[in-house]
Order: structure tokens, then C-alpha cells, then sequence
């Protein structure tokens, strides 16, 4: 999938839970990535999406989809947000690949297991003024 459509559908997210959209990085950098939601897509055409984020972009998300002040923040509240978000955005890319398959379960993982030598991942990087996400996608 190109980093047009993955933005397109992250966008189609965002756009209603946060009132933004995102576009694909036009300059090649790489994101501090703190934290990962990873969502399995079981069956005939597998594919595990994760998104990834930097500790500011994180608490930005968080903030602007909870509605709240950074005190009243915690890790798992984090947490919460980008797994909803690994879990709005994974429909939308089933619905894109036209895949007739139930979603899994987000989990937090830890980022550099995306990174590994020899994974299958392929990732595109989306950029919403300063807020980063690293969608990422394994064929497994």
C-alpha cells in the first residue's frame, strides 16, 4: 500500500477523532519510537499493522482524543489511545485491501522488534504538524 492511501486512511481516523489529518513525510527521517500498538489480521490474507510513535507525538494524541490536561495523563491512558487508534486505522486498511477477515487484538509491543534484521515489516511515515506516526506493515 502506498504512503498516500496508508495516510488517507489513518486521515479517515483522525480526521473525526482528532480533527486531523495526515499526510505522508515528504523528507525520509526516522521516529524516536517509543511506544507500538500491533494488531493482527488473521486468515486467508494475513497482516499484522502497528503504529509507532514518538513520547511527544504519544502525549499529543493522547491529550487531544482524551480531552484532558497533561497532569491528568498516565502511561496507560497512552496506551489506551494507540491502541484505539492501531484498532480504528486497522478497519480502515482492511476495508482499503478489501479483506474479508476479523481484526485481532492491539497489544503494546516493544518498537525495535520492527526493526529487527530480517523482519518483513515495511513502514511509512505520516506527519500532522508535529505529531509523528510510523504505520507499519508485516505480511504475517
Amino acid at each position: 500500500m502506498s504512503a498516500e492511501r496508508v495516510a488517507l486512511c489513518i486521515s479517515r481516523v483522525t480526521s473525526t477523532m482528532l480533527g486531523r489529518t495526515f499526510h505522508a513525510s515528504a523528507t525520509p527521517f526516522a521516529v524516536d519510537a517509543w511506544r507500538s500498538a500491533v494488531l493482527p489480521i488473521p486468515g486467508t490474507k494475513p497482516i499484522t499493522i502497528a503504529i509507532s510513535s514518538d513520547r511527544a507525538s504519544c502525549v499529543a494524541l493522547a491529550l487531544a482524543m482524551l480531552s484532558i490536561d497533561e497532569d491528568s495523563l498516565d502511561l496507560d491512558m497512552i496506551d489506551d489511545v494507540l491502541r484505539e487508534l492501531a484498532n480504528m486505522s486497522a478497519g480502515q486498511f482492511k476495508r482499503e485491501l478489501a479483506l474479508d477477515q476479523a481484526l485481532g487484538l492491539p497489544k503494546i509491543c516493544d518498537p525495535t522488534s520492527l526493526h529487527a534484521p530480517g523482519s518483513r515489516w515495511s513502514h511509512h511515515l505520516l506527519v500532522s504538524d508535529q505529531i509523528c506516526l510510523l504505520v507499519s506493515f508485516s505480511p504475517e
